[in-house]
């Protein structure tokens, strides 16, 4: 491996041995990798299932291709009796294995953590599922569209209708990615204590109830109550052959309208374009209305009371103040918040940041030479540290391209790399 593409970063000469596919997984060994770890992407013969998800060449994807990057690739046949040599060795030489095999799948192909942990105690083995390991859902498949439904999440962003996803980006696969490399960073250091590896659990569904700090929040005295009768609400629906949203719509347009009625943490349009307005406690919310030139009473004292007003009267403040955003540009508005402190924001198109000013100055995009399709340019760590560099040197890894070099780096021969290639245990990559 050449030491010019591993930064020098806090988890240099931690060695990662990532089998997982699609988002999750993929994502923790990114970010593992961004922090100098060696990532080596062990992929079946056709590679991770993501290469093909929407190709731009041959077994490369603008999904892969974003969370893979900094990682080499191997391909590896572990259906194939002659695998199990080389995924021994590589165990034995490795820290970390990530995993999203579905439940009883590992076990079958000798890659389950009480088999793998025998060969090398300190192992750290962390296993992503959709549904985990223990309740009634652990035995099914899921991705994050199911996951953001079974959670509520697809519930609570609806306005009525069809649910609605969040398909910009992924929040339960994205969430559990982070959880398993925040994870394994622990885990290591548990490690430098003790001397010993240990097993870690993630699940899509798990994360997606965790970043619903609010919506999976109770206080019971306020809240159980309506959480009860709004389960009878929902029985009653399904036993009158309805749609539970048909019957709660009241009761969820009242969280609606606290929600989206709020005209001080919105998108407004604008005379050339869209802004978005966060004040997110009363003394921003003054100073907004100050540079609006609107009164509203609510934002005077310490709280902001939604009921200190009638429906009406709230209604009448929202439209004036959308009124007067219409008068000006977005620059306008942006350079008159500034001044005031307030924070907004254009709403901006993707494309637009590839050339931003700010996104250049903190290296928040990087640009890799890949080994198909040529130049890239794709988002970097957004984590600066003292200690160590950050964000890597390396592309994402054409499929089996760095076979040949990792068994080389496990003990291999040249001949017996050609006789697993023969054999077809491992692919290595042609180009």
């Amino acid at each position: 491996m050449s030491d010019s593409l591993q930064p020098n970063g806090v988890l240099k000469g931690v060695k990662v041995l990532d089998f997982s596919e699609y988002i999750a997984g993929p994502l923790a060994g990114e970010m593992l990798a961004d922090f100098g770890a060696d990532v080596i992407k062990v992929e079946p013969p056709l590679g991770d299932f993501w290469r093909h998800t929407a190709p731009v060449a041959p077994a490369e994807s603008r999904g892969f291709i974003g969370v893979n990057k900094g990682k080499r690739s191997i391909s590896l046949d572990l259906k194939h009796p002659g695998a199990r040599d080389v995924l021994h060795r590589a165990v034995k030489a490795s820290d970390v294995m990530l995993a999203n095999y579905r439940p009883g799948v590992a076990a079958r192909l000798g890659a389950d953590y009480a088999s793998l942990s025998a060969i090398n105690p300190r192992l750290i083995y962390c296993e992503n599922t959709a549904f985990g390991s223990k309740g009634p859902y652990r035995d099914r498949a899921g991705f994050d569209l199911v996951s953001q439904a079974m959670t509520g999440i697809m519930s609570f962003e609806g306005a009525g209708g069809v649910p609605h996803p969040i398909i910009t980006t992924s929040p339960t696969d994205l969430s559990a990615g982070m959880f398993m490399a925040y994870s394994v960073a622990a885990a290591l250091y548990q490690r430098e204590l003790t001397g010993k590896g240990q097993y870690i659990e993630t699940s899509l569904f798990g994360a997606g109830i965790f970043v619903q700090y609010r919506p999976m929040f109770a206080i019971e005295r306020f809240d159980e109550k309506p959480r009860t009768q709004m389960l009878a609400d929902i029985a009653q629906a399904r036993s009158e052959g309805k749609r539970p949203d048909e019957v709660t719509a009241e009761r969820r347009s009242r969280g609606d309208v606290l929600r989206r009625g709020n005209p001080y943490y919105k998108i407004f349009e604008t005379q050339d374009g869209y802004i978005a307005l966060a004040c997110l406690n009363n003394r921003l919310r003054r100073a907004a209305v100050r540079v609006l030139g609107v009164e509203d009473p609510r934002v005077e004292g310490d709280e902001f009371n939604m009921d200190q007003l009638s429906p009406e009267e709230t209604m009448l403040i929202g439209e004036l103040i959308a009124a007067i955003f219409s008068g000006k540009t977005t620059d306008e508005w942006v350079e008159a918040f500034d001044a005031a402190g307030v924070p907004c924001g254009a709403v901006r198109m993707t494309a637009e940041l590839f050339d931003d000013p700010h996104v250049k100055a903190e290296g928040f995009l990087q640009e890799f030479e890949h080994p198909v399709l040529g130049k890239v340019i794709q988002a970097n760590s957004p984590v600066r540290m003292s200690g160590g560099e950050t964000g890597t040197r390396r592309p994402s890894p054409a499929l089996g391209q760095h076979t040949r070099e990792f068994l080389a780096e496990l003990g291999y021969s040249p001949a017996e790399v050609t006789a697993l290639e023969e054999a077809k245990v491992v692919r290595s990559w042609a180009g």
